[in-house]
């Protein structure tokens, strides 16, 4: 009989290659081409979602500036502006904003005074949701001759359209791109009615 021979416990034991190295690679190799175009955040307050809930304390000079949060979301940046239901991608108002949906009809609203302006454009809202448009275009100008009191009609108009009534039939709006008049309009887009059952 030939004796055996234990294996001494002390040498290294050869490991099968493992594959967790190469999807480990290939994990890393996908993250960094997902976050190829991520940019950091500019330096500010070390909060990652604003609390829309609380109180407005003073505004900085550089702040801007946010309309009451009911119905939609609504942010104004200098003269552009933008309001979206919740939920309503980023891409979709990105892309209302370059002009890539075209307005189907539009409510010229040029030196109408503002309480006027803002009944005009529920009509013509309402209106254009039962026709079955989706996207319009209001026009409100840019307010260069407002006088002291500033554009004045182009806030009314992004306040109304992110309040009930009006914002109940508005996804998103955006201030129109150059080519259907840039900060004096705002193209809205809509939703669309359910059909009702009988």
């Amino acid at each position: 009989m030939v004796p055996t021979r234990k294996p001494d416990s002390s040498a290294p034991v050869p490991v099968a290659p493992s594959r967790t190295k190469t999807a480990e690679e290939e994990e890393r190799k996908l993250f960094e081409a997902e976050m190829r175009d991520v940019r950091p955040l500019p330096v500010g307050p070390r909060r990652a979602v604003p609390d829309w809930n609380a109180a407005p304390s003073g505004r900085s000079a550089g702040a801007r500036p946010r309309l009451p949060k009911q119905g939609l979301h609504v942010d104004v940046d200098g003269e552009g502006m933008t309001g979206a239901a919740f939920g309503v991608a980023r891409a979709l108002i990105r892309s209302l904003a370059r002009g890539e949906i075209a307005p189907e009809a539009e409510l010229d609203l040029h030196h109408a005074p503002a309480h006027s302006a803002v009944h005009q454009t529920e009509r013509f809202i309402a209106e254009s949701v039962e026709r079955g448009r989706r996207c319009v275009l209001v026009i409100c100008g840019r307010g260069l001759h407002s006088g002291s009191g500033g554009p004045s009609l182009r806030l009314a108009l992004a306040e109304a359209l992110g309040r009930p009534p009006v914002a109940d039939q508005v996804l998103a709006f955006t201030s129109a791109p150059p080519c259907h008049g840039g900060t004096g309009a705002l193209l809205v887009l809509l939703r669309k009615i359910k059909p009702s059952r009988r």
